[in-house]
C-alpha cells in the first residue's frame, strides 16, 4: 500500500491483500523524523480499507532524535513509552509529552500501568524494577541484580495495601513482590530453564512466556492453572518474543513466532458428595479453571503483536513465507554469515493483517516505517487501548436532515485504538470512521452511498453510528449538493430534487434561504420545477414570494394537478393570491379539456375564498356543485352574494336530485323541498322575488318551481307574477292550474282566459268565465264541450243565478240526459214542474219514470223535514223566551265604584243635573244625564212628576198625597216613584250607545264583503224596517267619546 503526503499531523496507510511493497519502496522510505507528514502510495484498490493509520506528532519526534523506543503499553488515558536510554515517558494519544523520568541506566524492557492509571512500573536490563506514582511521590525500587525482561503490576495496585507486582528476566524466575505485615517480601512463583520473556496480569490471572511455553497462574488460589506448550515446529523461543493479549478474563491470545493460538479458560465440572455434604472437584488440590486451546494456526509470517478487532484477528506481522521457509535450524549458526548480514540490511517492512475466524486474510496493510530495513521482529510492538464509554457516543436517534454543529463529543478516543511501536516511530491505528468512509466514497464519486451512510449513522443505525459526530451539517450539505449537481448534469432531475430536500437546511437563516432559492432557480433553468415543487419549504422557513409565484406560474401551464395541490397546501402568506387568480382565470379561458377546466374552477373558488370575495367564490362553488355550499350560505349569511345566482342555485338543486342525468324523474314536491329553492324562498328580504324571477325568465321550468314553492309559503309574495304563473302552470302542470285560479286573486282574467283557450283547458276556462260573471258562456262550455251534466248543474248551484238555471232548463228541454240530470240533481235550486212542462210531447226520455219517482220522494222528504224543523224551532223559541223572561224579571246588582261608560266617572259621583243611574239589559250602566236627552231628562225628573197634568201623572200625584204613617210606607212610596219614572223613560225608547255603535260597525264590515247585488238587497231590507233606526237618539253624545 502507499502513503502520500498529507498534512503535518496525519498519515493514512492503505494496503492490498497478499501484496508487498516493491524494491523501490524498500530503498526509499519516506516516513522520517522531519516532522512532516508523509504517506506511501501504492496501487489504487477498489476495496475500502478497514483501518486508519496516523503517525503520532507532537514533540515525540524530538524524543526520537536522541533516543529510541524499546517498549510500549497503553491505558485509557495515555501511553507509556520505555526507551533504550532508560527513560520512561508518558505521552498523550497525539504524541505530546506529559511526564518523563529516568528510571533505568540501560534499556527499559517492559512497562506496566494499573487499572486506575495512577502507577507505572518499568523493568530494565540494569536489573531494577521501578514503580513510580504519577500523582504522588511514591516510588518503589527493587533491584534483582540481573536483567529484568518483563514486569506486570497488580491491576488494583493503587487500591491494595499489598502493592503487588510480578517480574521476571534472564534469571528464569517469576517473582511476586508484595508488602506484608512484617515487611516486603519476594515470592518465587515459577522457575524456568530459560528467561521470562513476557508477563500480562488480568484480574486474578497472571500469564507469562518462557522456554517451556505459556504459563497461567491464579493469584486467588496461589496455583498454576495450566501450561500451553510451544507449538511443535516453532523456532527457538529466544529468537522471537512471545506476544500475549488478554481479550477478557477467559480468553487469551498467544502469538509466538509464526503461530497464533486462542486459549479459553473454563471452569472444571464440580461433583456433589452426598456423604460428606459438600461440593468440590475431583481433586481438591486441582485448580478450578483449566485452559483449552480453541484455535491454533500456523502463519507465513512472524507475529510482532496481535489483538482482536470485532470478530477478526488483527496481527502485526514481519516477513513472509520465504522467510519462514528459511528458518530450518534451531539457531543461526547454520546460516552463513553473509546471508545473516544481507537479511539484516534488507528486512521487509512490517504489515498489519486482518484475519477472520475462518483463518482467511481479509486485508493486509504494508507499513514502511522509518528504518524498517534494519529492524527485526523483536524491535516492533503493538499496544492495545480499549475505547472508553462516552455520552457523546451513545445512540440517540435524530430525525433525518437534522444536524447540530455543536453536538460533536469532545472525546479523543472514540473507538478501539492500537499503537504500533518501532524504535523511531509511533503510529496509531483506528478503525476507519465515518469521515474516512465518506471521503473514500466521494473520491470515487459514490455520493449516493456516502449520503445514505451519513443518514443511517445519524439515525443511530449501522456500523457508522458511533462516528456520526465526525460529519457536521455543513459537510453533509456540501456532499449532498455535490451529488445533486451531478444528478442535474446527468438529467436525473427527479432524483436531484429528492436529494435536495434531504440535504438542504431548513432553518430560517439567510444562508439556508439563499441555498434553497439558488437550487430552485437551477431547476427553473432546466424546466423541471415540477420535480422540486413538492419539497419547497413553507412552514419552518419562508422564501421570497417571487420564488413561490414562479413555481406556481410554471406549474399552471405544465401540471395543473400539482399546481392545485400546492395552492391548496401552501399558506396564504407565501404568494399574492390576487395575481395568481388572475393567471388562473386567463388559463381557464385557454383550457381545452373538461378535466382541466374543472380543476381550474376549483382553484378559483379556493382563491376567491382567500381573497374574501364570496360572490365570485359562490359562483364557482355552485358551478362545481360543491357539497354543503348552500349550508355555508345560511351559516355565514352570504345572501347578498347569492342574490344574482338564482339560476345556479336551481341548477345545484337539479344536480342534487339527479335531474342532470338522462331519464331522471323527480316529483314536484321533491323539487320544491330542495335546499336551493328553499333558500331563495325563505330569504325573500335578502333575495327579492323580482330579482329571482328576472334571472329565471330564460329557464321557465326553474321559474315554475320557484313560483310554486313561493305560492305554498306566501301567496301574496308571488302576486306580481300571477299572470306569469298561470302560463307556467298551463305549460308544466295543468292539473294544478285550476287550484291556483281558485286560491289566487291577483291574475288577469282576460290573460288567464286567453292562455287557457290556447291550450283548450275547458275546466279552467269555465272557472275564469264564472269569476268574470259570464256564467252563460261558461255553462255553454260545460254543455257543449264537456257534456258533463253533473258539472253543469254543480256550476249552476255555485253561481246561484236564477237566469242561469233558466238557461240550463231551456237548453235541456230536448236533451234527455240533461232532463234526467236536472230532475235528479237539481234539488231545490230548480222547479221540477217547470222542467217537465218544457219537455216536448214526442221526446223519448229513457229513465223518466225513475227520475220522477225520485223527485216525488225527495219532495215528501222535504215536507217532512220542514215540519220537523218547525216543531224543533218552536220548542227552542219557547224555551228561550221563558229564559229571557226570567232574566228580565231579575234585579241587577250595581256597585258604587263602577264607571259610567260615557263620562268615565264612578256611578256614585253624580254630575250636576243627574239624579239617577240607568242600566240596560246588555249590562252597560250610565248616569241618566250622560245618556238621556235634556228634554227627556227634564220631563222624567222626580220633582216634575207632581206638576204633570197628564193622566199618568195624576195617579202619581194622588199616590203622593197619601199620608205616610211609617218608614215602610215611605220606602214603598219611593219604590213606586222609581217604577213610574222607569215607565216614563221607556216611552222615549232609549238605546245603549255602546251596543248601537257595535252594531253599526258590524254592519259596516258586513257591507264591505257583500257583492253589489247583496249590498243593494240589504240596503232595501234595512230601509224597509230597520230596528236600529232610533230617531229619538239623533242628539246622543258622539260615539268617539266612548272607550270600548
Amino acid at each position: 500500500m502507499s502513503l502520500s503526503d498529507a498534512d503535518a499531523e496525519e498519515s493514512v496507510f492503505s494496503g492490498q491483500n497478499d501484496q508487498l511493497v516493491s524494491g523501490k519502496d524498500l530503498e526509499q522510505p519516506t516516513l522520517t523524523n522531519s516532522g512532516d507528514e508523509d504517506e506511501f502510495s501504492d496501487e489504487e484498490d477498489d476495496e475500502e480499507p478497514a483501518l486508519r493509520y496516523k503517525r503520532l506528532g507532537g514533540n515525540v519526534h524530538a524524543l526520537f532524535e536522541k533516543d529510541t523506543a524499546s517498549t510500549l503499553t497503553a491505558s485509557e488515558r495515555f501511553l507509556v513509552l520505555g526507551t533504550h536510554w532508560g527513560n520512561v515517558i508518558i505521552i498523550d494519544f497525539e504524541g505530546n509529552e506529559v511526564k518523563k523520568w529516568r528510571a533505568h541506566s540501560t534499556t527499559v524492557n517492559s512497562v506496566s500501568v494499573d487499572i486506575d492509571n495512577e502507577y507505572v512500573a518499568s523493568a530494565g536490563d540494569d536489573g531494577r524494577v521501578v514503580v513510580h506514582g504519577l500523582y504522588t511521590d511514591d516510588v518503589t525500587i527493587v533491584n534483582y541484580s540481573r536483567p529484568v525482561k518483563a514486569v506486570a503490576l497488580d491491576p488494583y495496585y493503587s487500591r491494595k495495601a499489598s502493592r503487588r507486582f510480578v517480574s521476571g528476566g534472564t534469571a528464569g524466575q517469576l517473582i511476586m513482590y508484595e508488602k506484608k505485615w512484617f515487611g516486603k517480601s519476594d515470592s518465587i512463583l515459577f522457575t524456568s530453564a530459560g528467561p521470562i520473556q513476557t508477563i500480562r496480569w488480568q484480574d486474578n490471572l497472571i500469564v507469562w512466556a518462557c522456554d517451556e511455553g505459556v504459563q497461567i497462574y491464579n493469584t486467588d488460589q496461589g496455583t498454576r492453572i495450566s501450561q500451553i506448550a510451544r507449538p511443535e515446529g516453532s523456532p527457538r523461543p529466544d529468537l522471537y518474543t512471545c506476544r500475549l493479549h488478554w481479550k477478557d478474563s477467559h480468553t487469551l491470545l498467544i502469538g509466538w513466532a509464526n503461530f497464533v493460538q486462542v486459549v479459553v479458560l473454563k471452569e472444571r465440572a464440580q461433583q456433589q458428595s452426598p456423604a460428606l455434604g459438600f461440593t468440590g472437584t475431583d481433586n481438591d488440590s486441582r485448580p478450578l479453571l483449566y485452559a483449552e486451546v480453541s484455535v491454533m494456526y500456523r502463519t507465513d509470517f512472524i507475529v510482532c503483536g496481535l489483538a482482536l478487532y470485532r470478530d477478526n484477528f488483527l496481527v502485526f506481522t514481519y516477513g513472509d513465507h520465504q522467510m519462514i521457509e528459511g528458518i530450518t535450524a534451531e539457531d543461526d549458526t547454520q546460516i552463513p554469515r553473509e546471508e545473516q548480514q544481507h537479511r539484516m540490511r534488507n528486512a521487509p517492512p512490517p504489515e498489519l493483517r486482518m484475519i477472520d475466524r475462518n483463518i482467511e486474510e481479509v486485508s493486509s496493510d504494508v507499513l514502511p516505517l522509518e528504518g524498517f530495513q534494519l529492524l527485526q521482529p523483536n524491535d516492533y510492538g503493538l499496544a492495545y487501548c480499549a475505547a472508553h464509554s462516552s455520552s457523546a457516543s451513545a445512540k440517540s436517534p435524530r430525525p433525518e436532515n437534522e444536524f447540530d454543529d455543536n453536538s460533536a463529543g469532545a472525546q479523543t478516543n472514540e473507538a478501539d485504538t492500537w499503537f504500533i511501536l518501532s524504535p523511531k516511530q509511533l503510529v496509531s491505528v483506528r478503525p476507519r470512521g465515518l469521515a474516512d468512509h465518506v471521503q473514500w466514497l466521494t473520491e470515487r464519486g459514490n455520493y449516493q452511498q456516502a449520503l445514505a451512510d451519513i443518514e443511517e449513522a445519524y439515525r443511530g443505525d449501522g456500523q457508522w453510528a458511533m462516528y456520526r459526530n465526525q460529519i457536521k451539517a455543513a459537510e453533509y450539505q456540501s456532499i449532498g449538493q455535490a451529488y445533486a449537481q451531478i444528478l442535474m448534469d446527468g438529467g436525473n432531475t427527479a432524483e436531484a430534487a429528492k436529494v435536495c430536500t434531504r440535504v438542504l437546511p431548513r432553518t430560517n437563516t439567510p444562508e439556508a434561504i439563499e441555498a434553497w432559492e439558488s437550487w430552485i432557480f437551477a431547476f427553473a433553468e432546466t424546466s423541471s420545477l415540477h420535480e422540486i415543487s413538492p419539497y419547497i419549504p413553507t412552514a419552518t422557513m419562508q422564501l421570497s414570494s417571487t420564488v413561490y409565484e414562479m413555481v406556481l406560474a410554471f406549474l399552471l401551464t405544465s401540471d395543473i394537478s400539482e399546481f392545485k395541490c400546492l395552492v391548496f397546501s401552501w399558506p396564504a402568506s407565501l404568494f399574492n393570491a390576487y395575481s395568481v387568480v388572475l393567471a388562473v382565470e386567463d388559463q381557464y379561458e385557454k383550457a381545452a379539456s373538461a378535466e382541466d377546466k374543472q380543476s381550474l374552477k376549483e382553484i378559483m373558488a379556493f382563491l376567491y375564498d382567500r381573497l374574501n370575495q364570496p360572490s365570485k367564490s359562490l359562483r364557482c362553488h355552485l358551478e362545481l356543485f360543491t357539497d354543503g355550499i348552500l349550508s355555508r350560505v345560511r351559516r355565514e349569511n352570504l345572501f347578498d352574494a347569492i342574490r344574482d345566482k338564482a339560476e345556479l342555485v336551481l341548477c345545484y338543486d337539479d344536480h342534487s336530485l339527479g335531474l342532470d342525468r338522462d331519464g331522471a324523474e323527480v316529483l314536484l314536491q321533491e323539487r320544491c323541498e330542495s335546499d336551493g329553492v328553499q333558500l331563495l324562498t325563505d330569504n325573500t328580504d335578502a333575495v327579492p322575488c323580482a330579482s329571482v324571477v328576472k334571472q329565471l325568465v330564460d329557464t321557465p321550468e326553474h321559474l315554475y318551481v320557484y313560483l310554486h314553492t313561493l305560492l305554498t309559503k306566501d301567496a301574496h309574495l308571488g302576486a306580481p307574477f300571477a299572470d306569469l304563473q298561470v302560463e307556467l302552470y298551463a305549460e308544466y302542470n295543468p292539473e294544478k292550474l285550476l287550484n291556483f285560479l281558485r286560491i289566487s286573486t291577483y291574475y288577469s282574467f282576460d290573460k288567464a282566459l286567453e292562455i287557457c283557450e290556447e291550450r283548450n283547458l275547458v275546466l279552467e276556462m269555465v272557472f275564469i268565465l264564472g269569476r268574470m260573471g259570464d256564467n252563460h258562456r261558461a255553462l255553454m262550455l260545460i254543455i257543449d264541450q264537456l257534456r258533463d251534466v253533473p258539472r253543469a248543474i254543480e256550476f249552476a248551484k255555485e253561481q246561484n243565478d236564477p237566469e242561469l238555471w233558466n238557461d240550463l232548463v231551456m237548453y235541456s228541454r230536448d236533451k234527455p240526459e240533461f232532463i234526467i240530470g236536472l230532475l235528479e240533481l237539481g234539488g231545490t235550486h230548480t222547479n221540477p214542474t217547470k222542467v217537465i212542462q218544457n219537455i216536448p210531447p214526442d221526446l223519448q226520455i229513457p229513465g223518466i219514470r225513475r227520475a220522477l219517482t225520485n223527485v216525488l220522494h225527495d219532495y215528501h222528504l222535504q215536507v217532512e223535514l220542514c215540519t220537523d224543523c218547525k216543531h224543533v224551532l218552536e220548542g227552542d223559541c219557547e224555551l228561550l223566551s221563558d229564559g229571557l223572561r226570567r232574566l228580565q224579571h231579575q234585579g241587577m246588582e250595581v256597585e258604587c265604584d263602577q264607571m259610567c261608560l260615557v263620562c268615565q266617572l264612578p256611578l256614585e259621583n253624580m254630575p250636576a243635573g243627574s239624579s239617577n243611574v240607568l242600566a240596560f239589559w246588555c249590562g252597560h250602566i250610565f248616569h241618566d244625564k250622560c245618556i238621556l236627552h235634556p228634554d227627556v231628562q227634564l220631563k222624567t225628573q222626580m220633582d216634575s212628576l207632581t206638576s204633570s197634568t197628564n193622566s199618568s201623572s195624576v195617579d202619581v200625584v194622588k199616590r203622593s198625597q197619601h199620608i205616610i204613617h211609617s218608614p215602610a210606607d215611605q220606602r214603598r212610596l219611593l219604590m213606586q216613584a222609581k217604577l213610574d219614572r222607569t215607565m216614563m223613560i221607556r216611552q222615549y225608547s232609549p238605546a245603549c250607545p255602546v251596543c248601537v255603535e257595535y252594531d253599526q260597525k258590524k254592519m259596516q264590515q258586513a257591507r264591505t264583503g257583500w257583492s253589489p247585488s247583496e249590498r243593494k238587497d240589504r240596503e232595501l231590507t234595512g230601509n224597509s224596517g230597520s230596528a236600529v233606526d232610533i230617531p229619538e237618539q239623533a242628539d246622543l253624545p258622539p260615539m268617539q267619546t266612548l272607550e270600548i
